[in-house]
């Protein structure tokens, strides 16, 4: 089985400096960054530590997370954020749980078990209310629908055909999968506070993305 971790990064070169030489080359066969654009010193810190860099033309997260699948080959993908909201150690938690026949697990910053340090009542409040709309239109069981850090098996996410360009390639992609009525796999983890850079997410843009992509993807079922 073959893995390869996709690190999404746009100006993270703090938390590509702190977080990045925790995570040992032996847990994947390959760890590649994404990058849209940096102009920090991200990539040269990058290739400094021995990342190989692929760089996407067009902004966001889901552009980076279809450049990098696209490029690529493996059995199994996963996406992280560099940013120190993901912690390295759970790569091969998440891993490991594939090896018991899950073809997509991530990591949930609200389970029942779940500690989230960084996040705000805004963003728990939006989190809440978006992950309830998924769970009641599409079907789904999540507590997090709109964490990115997950690996899921790569014909699947090919299945997906997701084409969200920016953080609501979380949710397309949890969407997508309850029409399915494809399980995800949950671990209750816990999200550490940004280092660094400056958040992508903004409150009233990100909102209605997923708010628009909720209507859309009701309406139109198939894809």
């Amino acid at each position: 089985m073959s893995v390869i971790v996709f690190v999404l990064t746009l100006d993270e070169i703090d938390g590509v400096s702190e977080i990045m030489p925790k995570i040992k080359k032996e847990w994947a066969d390959k760890i590649i960054l994404v990058d849209g654009g940096s102009t920090d010193g991200t990539i040269e810190k990058a290739k400094e530590l021995g990342f190989e860099v692929i760089h996407q033309k067009n902004k966001g997260e889901g552009n980076a997370c279809r450049v990098g699948t696209d490029a690529t080959d493996s059995d199994f993908v996963m996406f992280f954020s560099p940013d120190g909201n993901d912690i390295p150690e759970d790569i091969p938690k998440l891993i490991q749980k594939t090896k018991e026949d899950y073809d997509i697990v991530h990591i949930s910053r609200f389970g029942k078990n779940s500690i989230s340090d960084d996040a705000n009542w805004l963003d728990r409040f939006g989190n809440n209310m978006f992950t309830f709309l998924v769970n009641t239109f599409f079907g789904g069981n999540y507590t997090d629908a709109l964490n990115g850090f997950r690996i899921i098996k790569r014909s699947l996410w090919n299945e997906l055909k997701t084409d969200a360009q920016y953080l609501n390639i979380e949710q397309q992609t949890c969407i997508r999968l309850a029409k399915l009525k494809i399980p995800i796999f949950e671990i209750d983890g816990r999200e550490p506070k940004r280092i660094g850079g400056e958040r992508k997410m903004r409150p009233l843009t990100t909102g209605a993305q997923l708010s628009y992509q909720i209507i859309k993807e009701f309406v139109k079922w198939k894809w």
